[in-house]
């Protein structure tokens, strides 16, 4: 049992022994030769079979959970580190060489559809796509791959550098980049990435290993780039690289005129005649004057309890359960991991959420928006599939990006002061705004990198990000540490950790601001809808989930011209 949380009862195994142990090795081996010996050969033994998969598949992930999190908690706990090491050789492993094999059985069975509730051909196509890139040989470099992320983590979670005479953990540094202060701006900025700069062998290295080995899986597998690999490991099968440029360019056109507009306001509130790197997502009229409750994290969760209950009585239901479960930690202490985000036990389907809060305006939109998370989680826990719980992170980023704009009306929660409420709305558009350039910055560069036109060293990865940031940022003013724009790429652990994990939160803007403004003409409805997209979990095509929201699955110049102009009326209002 965890001193930072507490479970509920796990639900009663009908198919898996009540004694089994997801850490345990030979328990596992045993589950894995019964799932690859008995093939389903009546109704019966096919619900039985698939029984006995997503029982063991739950029961293992909220194992490794529960491992990760032990340590998040303390980055320096050898032992929680030793143990995650043995659960990705001893159950991992043997699970990533397993998976071809199982993906057969279940495509091949003509007792498929009594295995589970009707999908609409979900999971076949999901592993039809997966099966093409999968066999021994790149399960043995995916589990070589991890250990190559796993020495990325532990050296991005215990990095510090000085910044004002202390030394401090990275994460607070880049924290101070969104501080009032320009001056402590402009010294979290040289700290930051002259770290970065007197570290750039780490990170090349690192990224040089992941780059090799990623190129090899698509070679084992015989795709045409690394590119087709990833995209069927994040289960891609309703959009591909065709999309993902047709946003890019409608956000290169559309957004960044009115970028352009903005600057000329943003320039005179910054009383600068440049926007330098340290102010691009500062607009000092936008921005409230005081943090959230004056940055109390006590009242923080309260608040949060209260604007909760606002935008429906069970989603402040809910939070409510998770504070008497312990199942929120915001609060810092020594050795506990950077970041924020949640996850959700799969066994005891209850979510969990993780973060380092120091009460600023970004804690508190975090804060909604991991709990957007949580309510996906909940959601979609009575969905008794493993594999059509959680649909890919492109709708699970509305859940959260969603709920953050479902919140805006109850911002007084925070800012007693109804000016600085109706503040935060419009610099959370204005970053919003300046997010979607980024993403498809950070998209662009990897489509780059893994189609092998620019792979070969550092120097080429470099020269690559920079031609993208002029091309995404030209009202940046770079001069003086011209050095640091073409180490960008460095600054979001997703190219390392998760390649073309990005794009996904592009795609998600513009389903959530697209409810942001279906709420400001009918609030109920909205919720209703947001509701009604979260509950299908994976079980439809993400089209549909956007339909069934009451979104369109749209990626045009029209589209992202019509959020952009949203955008503008809220943010002219205000400044």
């Amino acid at each position: 049992m965890s001193q930072f949380y507490i479970l509920p009862n796990k639900p009663k195994r009908n198919y898996l022994s009540e004694n089994f142990d997801p850490l345990n090795k030979n328990d596992v081996k045993e589950v894995i030769a019964k799932l690859s010996a008995e093939f389903p050969n009546s109704f019966k033994s096919a619900g039985n079979w698939y029984g006995l998969f997503h029982e063991a598949s739950c029961a293992i992930s909220e194992a490794q959970t529960i491992l990760e999190l032990d340590l998040y908690f303390d980055t320096k706990n050898t032992e929680a580190e030793a143990k995650l090491n043995e659960f990705e050789e001893n159950i991992l492993s043997p699970l990533l060489i397993a998976r071809s094999e199982l993906m057969d059985i279940y495509m091949s069975s003509p007792w498929r559809n009594a295995m589970h509730t009707y999908d609409n051909g979900r999971i076949f196509n999901d592993f039809k796509i997966r099966r093409k890139y999968t066999n021994q040989k790149i399960s043995l470099l995916q589990i070589e791959e991890n250990q190559h992320i796993r020495e990325y983590k532990k050296f991005v979670n215990s990095a510090k550098t000085k910044f004002d005479d202390r030394i401090l953990p990275i994460s607070v540094v880049v924290g101070k980049l969104n501080d009032n202060d320009p001056k402590l701006r402009k010294s979290a900025f040289l700290s930051y990435w002259k770290f970065v700069k007197e570290n750039e062998n780490f990170y090349q290295d690192n990224f040089t290993a992941l780059l090799e080995n990623r190129c090899k899986q698509a070679q084992v597998v015989q795709a045409k780039n690394y590119i087709e690999v990833a995209f069927s490991e994040l289960g891609r099968i309703d959009y591909g690289e065709k999309e993902c440029k047709e946003l890019r360019d409608s956000i290169h056109r559309a957004s960044l005129p009115l970028i352009h507009k903005l600057a000329l306001g943003q320039k005179e509130s910054l009383q600068s005649d440049s926007i330098k790197p340290w102010d691009i997502s500062i607009y000092p009229k936008l921005m409230p004057e005081k943090n959230p409750v004056n940055g109390d994290l006590d009242k923080l969760v309260l608040s949060m309890q209260n604007i909760t209950s606002k935008i429906h009585p069970s989603f402040g239901k809910l939070f409510h359960e998770m504070k008497a479960n312990s199942l929120i930690d915001i609060s810092p202490r020594a050795n506990k991991a950077a970041g924020a985000f949640c996850v959700t036990f799969q066994e005891s389907k209850v979510p969990f959420i993780f973060a380092n809060f120091s009460g600023h305006f970004r804690d508190a939109i975090t804060f909604v928006h991991e709990f957007g998370h949580a309510l996906h989680g909940y959601a979609v826990s009575n969905i008794n599939n493993i594999l059509l719980r959680h649909p890919g992170f492109e709708f699970c980023e509305v859940a959260s990006i969603g709920l953050e704009l479902l919140a805006s009306p109850f911002f007084t929660a925070w800012w007693n002061n109804k000016s600085d409420a109706k503040k935060a709305l419009a610099f959370q558009l204005f970053h919003m705004l300046h997010f979607w350039p980024f993403m498809a910055m950070m998209d662009e560069w990897q489509h780059v990198i893994y189609s092998g036109k620019e792979t070969g060293d550092a120097k080429q990865r470099n020269k690559a990000w920079l031609n993208i940031s002029k091309k995404y940022r030209p009202q940046v003013d770079w001069s003086g540490c011209e050095e640091f724009e073409e180490l960008g790429w460095m600054s979001r652990p997703h190219i390392f950790t998760s390649p073309f994990y990005y794009i996904d939160y592009g795609i998600a803007q513009v389903g959530a601001l697209q409810l942001w403004k279906q709420s400001r003409e009918n609030y109920s409805q909205a919720v209703h809808n947001y509701i009604s997209g979260l509950s299908l979990g994976a079980q439809c095509s993400l089209q549909d989930l956007f339909t069934s929201s009451g979104l369109n699955f749209d990626f045009s110049e029209k589209m992202i011209q019509e959020l952009c102009n949203e955008i503008e009326k809220v943010i002219e209002d205000v400044s």
